[in-house]
């Protein structure tokens, strides 16, 4: 009879033994639930923290103690109390150059609460986000007008202070080579230089709709475009007019081509060129035409990220964009 409460007292000893597993597990559960959700809160407050910055920062490149401080600023105005963020400016080609891309690494801490009960390491733990962007050359463009500028007649990196400079572009449909700007057939783009050669197609009032509302479809650099001439001249200088006083995104070309009677623009870049409202910025007759206005530089939007910007693509119309 001695054996029944003993083997009782032993089930009551394996009962205690099971409950405790269970707690233990449910513990974990809910540290897994409870910590672990506001530790992945945290790290998502701090990631988009580090993008803000470093987004922030790309805009200031290739200044890179402006885009330091800009970085910083924005971390914590986006994380309050956040320890200043770790900022470098990586140059790893083909995607980054010299001081056109940022990194900020940043880092906190969050406290445990239930998983505290496993040992003092989760008390508080280490949080970290890390983000890079970069400023770059759209290798294709949106919204432009029908008139390419020569690359030696638009602002460059390399002459920053041109920018909002008053400057005269000109158009002389009897010599196109010496030509600051010329109309052009957006339409019709190749890697061939000669792929452009019949343009009749597209007429002064066509024109005037890409200058007043620009060309729907994003066009690339690196390719030619057909030069349009002869053109009636009434609606052009219209849409010229309606367009004054707001940019107006200008492919930029190095150098031309000619065959027969028909010329083609190489374009390697983008600008943006804000036209003069005085009684004598727009004249487009005939015999003269020409445009008065500044060139201005201009961060483009909805644009994925583009060509590594250098000296020689940089025409003051830049993208920004996250890359890791």
């Amino acid at each position: 009879m001695s054996a029944l409460p003993a083997r009782l007292r032993d089930e009551r000893g394996q009962a205690i033994v099971f409950v405790i597993a269970i707690l233990t597990v449910l513990i974990g559960i809910g540290a897994l639930v409870i910590d672990g959700g506001s530790w992945f809160r945290t790290q998502r407050h701090l990631q988009t923290a580090a993008d803000a910055a470093a987004l922030a920062g790309a805009q200031d490149l290739p200044n890179a103690g402006v885009g330091q401080a800009s970085a910083l600023d924005y971390a914590q105005r986006n994380y309050t109390a956040l320890p200043a963020p770790t900022v470098t400016f990586p140059s790893t080609p083909p995607q980054c150059g010299t001081n056109s891309c940022i990194n900020v690494a940043a880092q906190t801490s969050a406290p445990g609460i239930l998983s505290r009960i496993y040992g003092a390491i989760f008390n508080n733990v280490t949080v970290q986000a890390h983000a890079r962007a970069g400023v770059f050359v759209p290798s294709m463009m949106k919204n432009l007008a029908p008139v390419a500028v020569k690359n030696t007649a638009a602002c460059a990196a390399i002459s920053p202070a041109c920018y909002g400079q008053t400057v005269t572009i000109s158009f002389d449909e009897s010599n196109v080579a010496s030509s600051t700007i010329g109309l052009i057939d957006l339409t019709c783009h190749s890697t061939a230089n000669t792929a452009c050669g019949v343009n009749a197609g597209i007429g002064a009032n066509e024109l005037k709709g890409w200058i007043e509302t620009g060309f729907a479809d994003a066009l690339p650099v690196q390719q030619w475009y057909g030069v349009k001439t002869g053109q009636t001249i009434g609606p052009i200088r219209q849409g010229f007019v309606d367009r004054a006083g707001v940019p107006l995104f200008f492919p930029v070309f190095d150098t031309v081509n000619q065959s027969g009677s028909n010329w083609y623009f190489h374009v390697i870049g983008w600008a943006a060129f804000v036209i003069h409202s005085g009684p004598n910025d727009i004249k487009w007759t005939p015999s003269t035409k020409s445009l008065t206005g500044h060139f201005v530089q201009y961060i483009a939007a909805d644009l994925p990220a583009g060509d590594p910007i250098s000296d020689t693509n940089n025409f003051g119309v830049r993208v920004i964009s996250l890359v890791q």
